[in-house]
């Protein structure tokens, strides 16, 4: 019978394949084995020495434990970070003062108020600006810590203490711009270490500068007439403006013809280096809308601007005038076909112009007139010469008995006329300034009851200036000797006839070497203007302001200087150039032209009266 232990076994380990697995017995070891493997008496006995240790240290082990313990509490409170307590910002008031418009170019004060509004104190305090683009600071009370004025330092302030800081800025910028100030307050309570901003922000806008821009023009006119378009400004306030310009811009189906003066840039700016308090000028700008259609309105704006810091150019004043344009039956227009630069002649010059005509009804015109008109002192009205018209002093006329297709003028058809006039040399005997020729036209035909205004031209007469020289002897070698001293007087004379030069200098180069200018002999209000160089040899006379008619109805401006010639061998037999490249430069304040006079070199063959005395050869 088996023992319940090997049928519990047997039980628990048969498979469902019928094998019966029985446990392990454990191994048999003789009495003579175990002897070999371990004699009797020496039975290894079971080590208890862990025991033994922490029985004998057991008081250490948990000192150490609860030393490590609360050692990490402790360094757990030391380094961790602790909680920041909200603190909420100071009751902290910034009010801001300025005017709520300002002339753009002009200035803008600004007042900022700082006050400690907390029952705290405030420490640390420092103010922050951000100016508007085109604005720059100026000046203020207290001094900024920085040369651009966006940083000023700010006292401690107790509860209910306040601070002020004006500014001082300029403002530019185009008009209607909104210009913001942002000013930005840092600060620290005296019992907390944070550090807290307030902002605030200010908003001028800007209006009309100084600057009066007036633009005048023909209100009506067709789309074939030649038309005239005129800018004056003026400097009104009560500084001088730099760095400005004047931009013109023109509407769609403008046709740009030419403008007086020249424009710097393109056809429609000109530039402005100053513009004194007061100073004034004018642009006269011609066109037409050959491109525009009957009905519409067409509108030029002019917008005069100044360079603000960023290099960026703002409008300061703007004008504008309309233009309608319509459809006339008849059309005449007229044009200058000889050169006319700027739209400005010269005395003397013979002046070619071309007129077209049409007829732009739908039904047929007759007995077509045209007539001319030409108003100026200056012209040569004995010269007055037209093709098929009628010459009568200062009128020409056009009709049937000269033109014939003027007689029955068809729908659409056109044709083309010419006739020139000579301006007089000089343009006036008198004292008159300013001298222009004016030319007007109209046409009408017997079907309309008045005359058909075409286009006016105006074309300005040039001023034309002299620049005479003369040489004297005046002591030393006379025919010039090598090796030997000779002295002349220099003398330039300048004139001019109807028209006010400015800004007028004249150059010339004495080619003489060291000693060769020795002084101005006379006229010593001149000699203060003048520069020499000896290292170049260049002479500059600061001639300045020449008024019309300088040399004529007023005596001439003269300079007069000696110069020492001292000839060298290579130089026998030939006369010596004394004074080269004698040069004026001016400017034309009628035309707003440049002057350029030049006048010959003056040589040693040059003295007067002296001139048969050896031609002013070198001798040896």
């Amino acid at each position: 019978m088996d023992t319940p232990t090997e049928n519990f076994n047997s039980q628990s380990n048969k498979g469902q394949s019928g094998f019966v697995s029985k446990p392990v017995q454990d191994p048999f070891i003789d009495n003579a084995l175990r002897e070999k493997i371990a004699p009797a008496g020496n039975t290894p006995a079971v080590s208890t020495s862990g025991q033994n240790f922490y029985q004998a240290n057991k008081i250490y082990v948990w000192a150490i434990v609860v030393g490590a313990v609360i050692i990490g509490i402790l360094a757990f409170f030391a380094f961790r970070k602790p909680a920041t307590p909200q603190v909420k910002p100071a009751n902290v008031k910034i009010e801001i003062t300025a005017p709520e418009t300002v002339a753009s170019g002009g200035e803008v004060v600004y007042k900022i108020k700082l006050e400690n509004q907390d029952s705290q104190k405030l420490i640390n305090l420092q103010l922050e600006l951000t100016y508007p683009q085109g604005f720059s600071f100026e000046s203020s009370s207290p001094k900024a810590s920085n040369l651009s004025g966006s940083l000023f330092p700010v006292p401690d302030l107790i509860p209910g203490q306040n601070v002020v800081v004006i500014v001082k800025a300029k403002a530019v910028g185009n008009l209607n711009d909104s210009k913001q100030l942002i000013a930005k307050l840092s600060y620290k309570y005296s019992n907390f270490n944070s550090e807290f901003v307030k902002e605030q922000a200010f908003s001028v806008r800007l209006v009309a500068s100084g600057v009066t821009l007036e633009l005048t023009g023909p209100t009506n006119s067709s789309n074939a007439q030649l038309i005239l378009y005129t800018l004056k400004y003026k400097n009104s306030s009560d500084s001088e403006i730099k760095n400005a310009r004047i931009q013109v811009n023109y509407p769609e189906g403008f046709n740009f013809a030419s403008a007086n003066p020249q424009a710097d840039l393109g056809n429609n700016i000109w530039s402005l280096n100053s513009l004194a308090v007061s100073g004034e000028g004018e642009i006269q700008i011609q066109g037409n809308f050959k491109s525009a259609g009957p009905g519409e309105s067409k509108t030029i704006t002019a917008d005069f601007l100044i360079l603000g810091q960023n290099a960026d150019y703002y409008t300061q004043s703007t004008a504008s005038f309309t233009t309608a344009i319509a459809s006339l039956p008849l059309l005449v227009s007229q044009e200058l076909e000889s050169r006319a630069e700027g739209g400005v002649v010269d005395p003397g010059d013979t002046l070619s112009f071309k007129v077209v005509y049409q007829n732009n009804a739908a039904t047929a015109a007759s007995g077509v007139n045209i007539i001319v008109t030409l108003n100026s002192k200056a012209l040569d009205l004995s010269t007055l010469q037209a093709e098929g018209g009628l010459v009568n002093n200062n009128t020409i006329l056009w009709n049937a008995s000269g033109v014939a297709n003027l007689e029955n003028l068809s729908p659409s058809e056109s044709g083309e006329l010419r006739f020139s006039v000579q301006v007089k040399n000089p343009a006036s005997r008198d004292s008159s300034k300013n001298l222009s020729v004016i030319s007007g036209i109209k046409i009408k035909s017997t079907e309309y009851e008045t005359f058909f205004p075409g286009n006016e031209l105006i074309l300005k007469i040039s001023s034309p200036a002299a620049l005479a020289s003369r040489l004297d002897y005046s002591s030393g070698s006379l025919p010039p000797q090598v090796g030997k001293s000779t002295i002349y007087k220099v003398t330039l004379s300048l004139s001019n006839s109807s028209n006010d030069f400015s800004n007028g200098v004249l150059t010339a180069f004495i080619p003489l070497g060291a000693g060769g200018f020795v002084s101005q002999s006379a006229n010593l209000s001149e000699a203060t203007k003048v520069d020499f160089d000896p290292t170049t040899g260049k002479l500059t006379w600061n001639v300045g302001a020449l008024p019309a008619y300088t040399g004529k109805f007023s005596q001439s401006r003269n300079l007069e200087f000696n110069v020492r010639l001292i000839p060298s061998s290579s130089q026998v037999n030939d006369s010596v150039v004394l004074i080269k490249d004698i040069t004026l430069m001016a400017k034309d304040t009628y035309t707003q032209k440049d002057v350029k006079v030049t006048s010959d070199d003056i040589s040693t063959s040059d003295l007067s009266g002296q001139g048969g005395y050896n031609n002013g050869t070198v001798v040896p």
